[in-house]
This record gives C-alpha cells, structure tokens and sequence, in this order.
C-alpha cells in the first residue's frame, strides 16, 4: 500500500515539474524568411528551460545548436533558414527525457518586396533626433500604465513627460516643412525603471515598444505615414 502511495505521489509531483513548464520571453518574436545571414538565435527565457530539449520539423529549417549557460532559465537555439523555406508558422517543441511537454509557435514572415534594395538616407538628408517622451503628447491615455512603475509629472525634469509616438506621428508634416527628411527616435522600447527613463536607454524589453509610448502596431504604421 505505502509503495503505491509513494508511486502516485511521486507521478503527481513529476506531472506538476513538467507542467511548471512556460516560456516567458523569446526573442526575437518572428523573423523573415529569404534573408541574406541564414542564421538566426533565438533566446528562449523560462523557469527552468535549459532543462529541456527543443526540436522541430519544418522544411528549410533545422536547429544547428543549442547552448545552454549556468543560467537554467536561459536556452539560446542557432536556426538554420535555408534558401527553400517559405513563409508560415513552425512549432518550436521542447522535450524533457524525449517527450514533449511545451510548444511554440513561432511564425516567419516573407520579406516586403525589394526591401533588400531600399534607399537609406545619405548625405542628401537633414535627419531630425527626436526624443519621443519630450516632444510631444498625443495620447495623454497612455501616461500612466499600471504594469510600468514610472509615471508622468512634467514638475520634474528627470521624469517622463508624456511626450509619445502619437505626438510625433500627428506633426510629421511639421517636421518635413521645416526641411528634414529623415527621423532619427531614441530607443522607443518598454524601459520599466523607477526613475529616469525617459530618454529610453534603460530598455527592459528590446521587442515591444513601451506602453507610455505607444505600442509596435502604432510605431510601425507612423514610419509608414513618414515615409509618404
């Protein structure tokens, strides 16, 4: 009787370590297929994920390596992309004594067209620096977010200052008639310090824009009106 008790009991506690399992940042969080660099490491952070194996099956991409470090919440895996993937979505599935017990998806994008032949800026340019928390507020909603310690108080100079993507986005055409061409942001990313982040150098996210800035669906289509 006690042998069984002591079989389930140690079932349930190696069915509750496999299930404490999550994946709580990969980065990046997609890529492209047809890109020059075929190679591409992906940072998986997770409690406990350098304990498990990770494996997929997709045409045109494979894993090359896996490193682990001494930290055990960290698993960087080197991809392979070659020449013949197309677009879509792998499944990234990692094992524990080969059985699978997480899974990702992890999607690739195709390329815009000619992307690989635009024109960056040259000495044609007048390229305008913004500092986004300084230059104007568009969105005075997005001052305070619970989820970040820092809010806004314009008092005090080392603060945030409400200053935010939808600012820059709504006087574009302010800044091309006063004759520049290019915009030139500091870092836009989540900075979640308790003071002084405004000038956003104290990145703690490097894939998601902060949410007192706006966020990436928002960056990216005010690049897209300042282009036209």
């Amino acid at each position: 009787m006690k042998k069984w008790l002591i079989a389930i009991l140690l079932g349930l506690f190696a069915a509750g370590a496999q299930a404490a399992y999550r994946i709580e940042h990969l980065e990046p969080a997609s890529w492209w297929v047809g890109m020059k660099n075929s190679r591409l490491q992906l940072l998986v952070h997770g409690v406990a994920i350098a304990e498990l194996e990770p494996a997929l099956a997709y045409p045109g991409v494979s894993i090359v390596r896996v490193t682990r470090t001494e930290n055990p919440n960290y698993l960087f895996i080197d991809l392979a992309i070659g020449t013949e993937a197309q677009a879509g979505t792998l499944t990234l599935d990692f094992r524990r004594k080969k059985k699978s017990v997480l899974r990702h998806q992890y999607r690739l994008d195709p390329r815009t067209p000619d992307s690989a032949t635009r024109h960056g800026f040259d000495a044609a340019d007048a390229i305008y620096l913004v500092m986004p928390d300084r230059f104007a507020n568009g969105d005075p909603g997005n001052d305070r977010r619970e989820n970040l310690v820092e809010g806004v108080d314009p008092s005090d100079p080392n603060a945030r200052h409400g200053g935010d993507l939808q600012g820059i986005r709504d006087r574009l055409n302010y800044i091309a008639g006063l004759g520049f061409t290019q915009l030139w942001l500091n870092p836009v990313f989540r900075s979640n310090q308790p003071r002084g982040s405004y000038h956003g150098y104290a990145i703690t996210d490097f894939y998601r824009v902060d949410d007192r800035l706006g966020d990436n669906a928002l960056y990216r289509s005010m690049s897209q009106d300042a282009k036209g």
